[in-house]
């Protein structure tokens, strides 16, 4: 085994990487629906933005996660109402078409505030800690 390979990512690291890429599904879920379906690539948008945001899910159990009360609520809260999103508008799709169709169902933009007011809130959190 090479020394590499040897190494473990710390905790800490983990978390940073989970953190990431949670806040970079939230800007996308934050975003018009044309633009999520571009950044998305027209395939699957409305499932796999879903599941890329419920994965911040993981972030409330890291060990390592220093999340105040108010983030992990925000998480929480962004997270159930994802679930709230119809099957219907979740249905494979791998036309522009279908994918703007999705994306501008109303079910969406509550999330898309949601969204916009979690960014907000971990921004302030991550400047406070600073």
């Amino acid at each position: 085994m090479n020394e590499a390979n040897s190494e473990k990512i710390s905790e800490e690291e983990v978390f940073a990487n989970a953190y990431y890429y949670f806040l970079e599904a939230l800007k996308i879920l934050a975003c018009d629906a044309d633009t999520q379906c571009k950044i998305m690539g027209n395939y699957n948008v409305a499932w796999e933005l879903k599941d890329d945001v419920c994965r911040g899910f993981y972030l409330l159990d890291m060990p390592k996660g220093e999340l105040s009360v108010e983030e992990r609520n925000g998480i929480s809260e962004l997270i159930s109402a994802l679930s709230e999103i119809p099957d219907s508008v979740l249905a494979s799709a791998d036309s522009e078409v279908a994918n703007r169709k999705a994306m501008n169902d109303p079910c969406w933009i509550p999330l898309r505030i949601k969204a916009s007011n979690l960014i907000r809130v971990l921004h302030n959190a991550r400047i406070a800690s600073e």
